[in-house]
This record gives C-alpha cells, structure tokens and sequence, in this order.
C-alpha cells in the first residue's frame, strides 16, 4: 500500500485487515460506540460527526491485530464505521475520499464473509453512481446480501432505493416492483433491533421513498402517499423530516397542489436550515430540485431565492 494512502482513515483500516487480546467487554463497547454513531447520525448531520466517527475508526482499527476471536466482529464493525465516514464525506462533496472508504467496507466484507456489509458499501455508494441504471443494479446487488432473516430493513431499505432509481431510469415496471418488494420485506422488519446503520427507516421514510419513486413515475399514488408520509413525520428525527417532506414537496408541485407543495417546500427548507442540513449534499440536491419545480407566484419566487441562497 502506498505511503500516502496508508496515512488515510481507510489505508489504516486497510492495513489492518491484512494482521490478540481483546476482551469482550472492550470488543462490545467499540461495537456499541458505532451504534451510537448511527443513532446520533439520525440527529445531527453526518459532516458534523466526522471528527468523532474517524476518530472511532482509528479505535476500532487499532485494536484489530490483538482481537482474537474478537476480530470478525470488530472488523464489521470498523467496516460499518467506515461506510458512515464515507457518507459523511459525500455529504461533504469529498466524493474520491468517500469511494474508498466504500471500497475498504467491500474489504472488511471479504474478510469476515458479512455480505450485509457490502450491502451497506453498495446502497450508499448507489448514490453517487454513474446513471440510475447503474444505481439500480448496485442496489439489486445489495438485496441478494441482505437475503436472510434479522436483515428485514435492510432489504426494504436497498429495495425502495432501487425503485426510487428505476422510476429516474423511466422503467415504470421495475420501479413498482422493487417497491412491492420493499413494502413487503418491511412487513417483517424491527429497525430497532436490527443493524444500526437501517434504524433509520421509519414508517414515514419508507413512505417518502414511495412518494418519490411514484412522483418520478408521474403517478397518482404520489400526492396520497406524500399525505400519508407527512402524518407520519417524528420531530425527533429532523433528518428523515427534511427528506419526507421535500419529497412529499416535489409530489405536490409535480402531480397535485401546487400551492400546497410551496408550503411544504417551505417547511423542509425551515427544518433544514434550523437543524444545520443546509450545504449538506444530500439535503441540497432534493433542494435544487425543488427550486427548479416551483411555480411562478410571489411565494414561490421568494422561497427559489432562499433556496438559491442555502443550497446553490
């Protein structure tokens, strides 16, 4: 490995693979401090964690070589460290940096055998993939990793990612049947209990991610689920707020009320800006959406303005 590149997070991480004695108390608290992580991710944007998630990296990382029988799940761990370091770094626009964490993930996955892990690499690297038609096999790869039972989320959560980029693709078949497959699979899910990186996906996240596929699809289904995805909106978790109600936004002003889509666009730029999302790019890019979708009334101009001026 080259010099400059073992001084990197991921090289670090790298490294280590290619190495005991952990006890499991420490092994457990280092695999409860990346829960955490994930937890406080639902409530504070991911660049605001970099410093705390990399530092956690380097932790975990350390301890590897002397894990012992600790060593599988301490390299999980580490592998689901570094996938949310990369996220943080595409949220930053640091997109090279956040390619290789993703690709240290999908080595950590190879070590251990844990397939979830590389469906974790896969479903936040789908992001940033070259087309939605790309996107979409990654994130039928994805699902084929998280197949079994206790992984539930997982796949309703890589499933609705996939329906949400055949809808972009214009592959209207696909599209709902990756969302059938999702709603399903959600059926038998306990977020709460499952991996820390799918807690996430609440009732009212899952709903956007319909809202938005439906939307793409130019489909009359959007503006009910958009409603039906607003009820269900927790003030707890102001990052699943700002996504829901952006998507259910852009479901308003493309295919219902346009009126009603202003104000919720309003709203979501209002948490957004309150809780510290504005420049993250995740948040900006279903902004710079919205901005392009609003009508032409006094309103509207206003609010295109302060989005240009938040998110560019």
């Amino acid at each position: 490995m080259a010099a400059g590149a073992a001084a990197e997070p991921w090289g670090r991480l790298a490294a280590a693979l290619s190495g005991g004695n952990v006890d499991a108390k420490t092994s457990g608290q280092l695999v409860g401090a990346t829960a955490k992580l994930y937890a406080d991710e639902e409530h504070v944007p991911a660049p605001l964690l970099s410093a705390r998630i990399i530092t956690h990296l380097d932790a975990v990382t350390s301890v590897i070589p002397r894990a012992g029988r600790h060593r599988p799940a301490l390299i999980i761990t580490a592998g689901e460290t570094a996938a949310l370091a990369g996220w943080a770094a595409w949220d930053r626009g640091e997109y090279e940096t956040a390619a290789h964490y993703y690709r240290t993930v999908r080595d950590a996955a190879k070590e251990t055998g844990h397939r979830p892990l590389d469906a974790l690499a896969l479903a936040y690297a789908s992001y940033a993939a070259g087309s939605p038609a790309r996107a979409a096999q990654m994130l039928g790869e994805a699902q084929e990793c998280v197949s079994g039972p206790g992984y539930a989320t997982a796949h309703a959560w890589t499933a609705a990612r996939e329906a949400e980029e055949r809808a972009r693709a214009g592959a209207g078949d696909a599209a709902v049947r990756a969302l059938e497959r999702a709603r399903t699979a959600y059926q038998f899910a306990t977020p709460g209990t499952e991996q820390p990186w799918v807690r996430f996906l609440r009732p009212a996240r899952l709903d956007s991610m319909a809202v938005s596929t439906y939307t793409r699809l130019r489909h009359s289904e959007a503006v009910v689920q958009a409603d039906r995805s607003v009820e269900r909106l927790d003030t707890g978790n102001p990052k699943v707020n700002v996504a829901v109600l952006c998507d259910a936004a852009m479901a308003h002003l493309t295919t219902g009320d346009g009126e009603h889509g202003v104000d919720l666009a309003r709203q979501a730029l209002d948490t957004a800006l309150a809780h510290n999302y504005a420049g993250v790019t995740m948040v900006d890019v279903r902004m710079r959406e919205l901005r392009r979708a609003l009508p032409d009334s006094a309103t509207a101009r206003s609010l295109r303005e302060e989005i240009r001026a938040a998110a560019g």
